[in-house]
């Protein structure tokens, strides 16, 4: 018996799947891509953005919350939620070493302060 059944292997199924496992579902993840493009378009993505306090390996500069939140209010138009937008803005400054625990590999990219990084996932089985 399968509890949760993720179809596609992006960087958000690839998620998706995982905090499932480690609530202690047992997952199928269905990708048709072979398995070096496990990760889908996030080999590709420049612009994973984390709250950070201070510059981290990968990314160059600061991008403290209040910042982040007004990024958010911009591309919105000012039609987001405060109190749950905070909330996922703290808890982001978690999803890089949360990615990395779990084969996440980053490298360090030319483009905006913002958007320091690439990244993909590794294939290997867990």
């Amino acid at each position: 018996m399968i509890d949760v059944l993720v179809i596609g292997g992006g960087n958000a199924a690839l998620c998706a799947a995982l905090m499932a496992r480690e609530a202690g579902a047992s997952v199928l993840l269905l990708e048709a891509a072979p398995r070096v493009w496990r990760g889908g378009n996030s080999q590709h993505t420049r612009n994973l953005r984390c709250m950070h306090d201070a510059p981290q390996d990968v990314l160059v500069e600061a991008y403290p919350e209040e910042e982040f939140w007004q990024d958010l209010l911009k591309v919105t138009g000012g039609q987001t939620d405060e109190k749950l937008a905070r909330l996922v803005i703290r808890a982001s400054s978690n999803c890089r070493g949360w990615m990395r625990r779990h084969g996440v590999h980053f490298q360090l990219a030319r483009c905006t302060p913002h958007a320091p990084m690439r990244f993909s996932w590794v294939a290997a089985r867990r």
